[in-house]
Parts: structure tokens; sequence; C-alpha cells
């Protein structure tokens, strides 16, 4: 089956790649830091890619931007490499920045007198990293519109651009059935005041929109999750914000705004927005006002009502100095939350994120397992491979973060069209060290009714229908097998911290997991044919409390977590 969910669009042309990288390089060179995510006793390599025309022979940097002292190091070419796509010789350049035993957010510059606006590149040196209790995570994203109003279903319009009044109150209702499917943190879909169902355009990042409730039913929500050993995370959305926030509509009616540069307007006071969509201006993370009042009302929220955390809404637009700022601010004074970002693009570029949040979903995955499971483009093999590379790839320096379809992407099941696949998937899912998330009614095969693929736009409307309540509409059977993973997950620490150790078995997927006493085998059929499988050891299934040994006669599109008993 041919599977096409556009999740990376031209990313996945080679062109568009080259053409970006030959304009990335023409604007400024690529640097890139050893280590990746540096401690205060690090020594520091700074490494450039130039061109022939950047003639840099001095690295210029600050520590912390308030201070006004200038250093300077030398920069020697290293070596001399070709490189096809911008079909010249490129320099390579190296310096070194001596350890400076504090914390702080060092800018380096190419040239002395730019300026802060102008190009520059941060990074932090500090010992942050994602919060102990990520380990254990289990997420589960509601788009809150959608999810309940109060204690009942929200009700299906003919328009599903509008507010259908799903609320906090409705989650507040349903917390022993979340509780009860094994989650232990909730990601809300943006609940700031907003013009649109979505909340993806914010009025106002200081309050909540009257649609889906107000302060104080957050703080009941925050505080009856956290009695039941679950955290609120919010959806932030620094990129871009609402044509009528009135922030934005003081800059666009006086060109004497204070707030005039805080957007990028154009001569004719035509201004960029969220690709191309002009009720979504797009904030200039470049000025320093703008970022210190997206940064303020992220520590509003987690000050005021205790939230853990931020999803962070399309990293890949504001300035990546940006999230250097954002991170050290906030973890500075909440070591405690959790930031993890979305970042729709190669995994090369999402390593450039690494020590500037905790964390990043996982789209490469994404497309992996929905190739694999549903498109059976890989085999077998070639895909635990490519997931083995991952590890060594990232070299656990981000947290990553797994799932099976988001409010973006068409529903696994309208797409599997086999419940089984969903299952198999799962337990893949739950079986690697990324944090694994449920997208609200996934887990009681929850489904649409159209592709939200038309042509060259997507109509993301049909994946954000109504969560149906009515136990008659649900998969029971599938409920129960999710609060069976949870439980597992959660019992055994082998598959959320284990090492990941290849065990190649022809067109079965076969891996072990491996921590501390705990060694655990995970099997799963993705074929139509039944696999006979011979087992090294005695094994209890964890899906079933059976035990295994010598022969397994594995079914078509079945899976096992297998605890070995004897080892």
């Amino acid at each position: 089956m041919y599977v096409d969910d556009k999740i990376f669009g031209d990313l996945e042309k080679k062109e568009f790649l080259s053409d970006r990288k030959i304009e990335e390089l023409k604007n400024s060179p690529y640097i890139k830091i050893i280590p990746e995510d540096p401690t205060p006793k690090d020594e520091i390599k700074i490494i450039l890619t130039c061109t022939p025309s950047q003639n840099y022979r001095t690295i210029y940097y600050k520590i912390d931007s308030q201070t006004s002292e200038i250093q300077e190091v030398p920069a020697e070419i290293k070596d001399v490499i070709w490189d096809n796509d911008f079909f010249s010789f490129l320099q390579i350049l190296e310096a070194q920045i001596p350890p400076l035993y504090r914390e702080g957010i060092i800018e380096i510059r190419l040239n002395p007198e730019d300026n802060h606006e102008k190009n520059y590149y941060s990074f932090s040196i500090d010992e942050f990293e994602p919060p102990k209790w990520t380990q254990e995570s289990i997420i589960y994203h509601i788009f809150v519109d959608r999810f309940a109003k109060d204690n009942h279903e929200v009700i299906l319009s003919n328009n599903l651009k509008e507010k259908l009044g799903g609320n906090i109150k409705g989650i507040i209702n349903h917390l022993d059935y979340i509780e009860s499917l094994g989650i232990n943190t909730i990601w809300l879909s943006p609940i700031f005041k907003s013009t649109s169902y979505h909340g993806y355009d914010i009025e106002d990042y200081f309050d909540i929109d009257p649609a889906w409730g107000n302060k104080e039913d957050l703080k009941r929500l925050v505080n009856n999750a956290f009695e039941r050993g679950i955290r609120i995370i919010l959806d932030l959305v620094p990129n871009h914000l609402s044509y009528l926030n009135p922030i934005f509509q003081d800059a666009l009616n006086n060109k004497n705004s204070k707030y005039r540069n805080w957007f990028i307007f154009k001569d004719d006071n035509s201004y960029e927005s969220f690709f191309g969509v002009k009720s979504m201006p797009k904030i200039n993370l470049k000025n320093r006002e703008a970022r210190k009042y997206i940064i303020e009302a992220a520590k509003y929220w987690i000050k005021n009502f205790g939230i853990s955390g931020y999803r962070l809404d399309y990293a890949v637009g504001p300035d990546i100095n940006f999230w250097t700022e954002y991170y050290y601010s906030i973890k500075k004074d909440f070591p405690e939350t959790f930031h993890f970002g979305e970042i729709v693009d190669t995994p090369e570029y999402v390593k450039k994120f690494i020590g500037k949040m905790d964390g990043v979903l996982d789209f490469y995955l994404f497309k992996l397992l929905r190739e694999f499971f549903i498109g059976k483009k890989w085999e077998s093999e070639e895909f635990l491979k490519i997931i083995d590379l991952r590890y060594r790839f990232y070299k656990n320096h981000i947290k990553l973060l797994s799932f099976l379809e988001n409010h973006d992407s068409n529903r696994f099941l309208f797409v599997a069209n086999d419940k089984r696949l969903l299952k198999i998937a799962s337990i893949l899912q739950f079986s690697l060290n990324e944090i694994p998330i449920i997208y609200n009614g996934q887990e009681m095969g929850a489904n649409q009714y159209r592709n939200i693929l038309e042509g060259n736009r997507a109509i993301h409307e049909y994946v954000r229908l109504p969560i149906p309540w009515n136990e008659t509409k649900q998969d029971l059977e599938l409920i129960e097998f999710y609060k069976k993973l949870s439980r597992i997950r959660k019992n055994y620490s082998a598959l959320y911290k284990g090492d990941f150790i290849l065990c190649p078995i022809k067109d079965i997927i076969s891996f072990y997991k491996i921590y501390e006493d705990q060694k655990i085998l995970i099997i799963i059929n993705n074929t139509e044919e039944e696999k006979h499988i011979y087992l090294k050891g005695i094994f209890k299934s964890l899906l079933n409390n059976e035990i295994y040994k010598n022969d397994l006669i594995v079914h078509p599109l079945e899976g096992y977590i297998l605890l070995e008993l004897n080892h």
C-alpha cells in the first residue's frame, strides 16, 4: 500500500534541500559547536563552514548580551572540502573558547560591530537537562475544543471551523478516564484567548479564551490532575499571533508604534505571516522586547498555575537564537519544567536545537512508522537498522517523543483500515525509549470520514472531530489494550530507558530492551503470513502472562512483549 502523508513536503526533494543549503551558506557560515550541549567545565570548539568569500580569521564572542566586553579568539583553516550542492570549495575553520566555569549565554559574532538584530549565533553553557519525571511520561494530547463540554460530548457541527464548545471543565470531568489509561502527562492544544477554534492564533498570551474556560478552571485542572500524578503541559505559539491581537493592531495602524519592530513590515505596509496566512502575522523574535514578552508569558503560566512545561509550536519559525534565550531563561528559574519542539525537518536540522530545548517531536520516526506498518515500504531488518542509527545519531543529547497520529495528520486507523496494525505499531512505540504520545481518541478507535489531504491543501478539521464518549461508539477492547501497554511500560523500566539491541530474524521485528536485571524481547510480525520462531530461553508474555520456550508461533499482524526469565 502506498502511503504519502506529505509529512515533510518539499524537504523530501533533493533540489529544495540543495537550494536551501546554498542560500543559507551565502548569507552566513554554517556554525557548529563541540560539545553540542556544553557545560561550564567544557572547552568549546567552534567549527565554521565558509564559502571562499567568507574570510574570517577572528571569532568574536560575548558572555551574556548585557555585558559590553567582547572577547576574541583566532580562527584557523583546518580543512578544505568540495561541495557538490554549492559547486565550490568550502573552508572549514576552527576556534577554541576556553572553559568558563560558570553558566551563561555565549553570542558568537563574525564582525565585532554586529548588534543583537544582526547575524550572530548563540548557545548556552549550563547543566540543564530534561526533568527526571519525563523518563516515565506517557503523554495524552488533547484538542481542547473537540474533547468534551462539561459532562457532555461535543456536538458535531456543519461548520467544523467554528468553536464547538469543548472546554477545560470537560477535561476535569474526564480525569478519571485519563488516569485509567495510565497517562501521567496531558498536553493541551492552545487555551489562550484566540480568534479560532484551534487556538494557534493568539489574541492575548496572558488570558484564557472564555470559550474554553477561565484561570480558575485551569488551576482546578492542574491541581486535580496533580493529585492523580498527572502533569499539565500547554501549547505555546511564539512564531505568530492573531491579527486581532492589540499589539499587532497598534503596530499595523501606527508606523511609530513601539511594537512596529515586533513584526516584519514591508514598505507597502504588508507584513510577513505564517505560511502567508495574513490573519497570523509573524513575530520578529530578533527584537529583544518581543522575545522578552513571549518568554515572560511562558513563565507566567508556570509560576502562577503550576503547569509543567510547553509543547513549542512551529519551532523552526522563530530565529534560532530565540530558543537559546527562551530555554536558558526558563530552565534557570524552573528547572523541573519540560519543553519540546515541533520541528518538521530533517534529523540533521533537528540537531541544531540540541541545548536549546529538552526534546523534539520525532517526525522522522512518525514517517518511518507509518511507512513500515501501513505502507510496507521497508524490510524489517532495514527498518530496525534505521531505528538503531537514530539512537546513534542523536546520542541521547535531546529527548525524542514518538507518536502515530496527531492533530495535523490523518488518523492511523483511517489510513491503515486495520486495528491490528494500530496495535502492533503501538507495541513498538511503547517499547522504544522515546516518550510515547497518544492523540485523544486514538485509544478508543476514533476515526474520520474524509481524507485531510485534498490536492495541495490540508483540511485538518477532519482529524479534529469531537471525541465519542458514548461507549457504543468506542472500541472498548482497544481501550483495554492501551491500558495494558501503559501498565507494562510503567512496570518495566527497560522499555523506557533500556539499551536497544538488534536481534535479527528474517521478516520479523525483533530486538531486545535491556536495563539492569531486565531483558525484554520484542517480537512483531508485520506480514500476512504466520511465522515460526525458535526462542533461546524461557519467556513470559507481558501482554497475556503466558510462558513461552523453544517454539513461538507468531500470527499475522501480531506482536509480543516477552520478559526473559532465565537470563
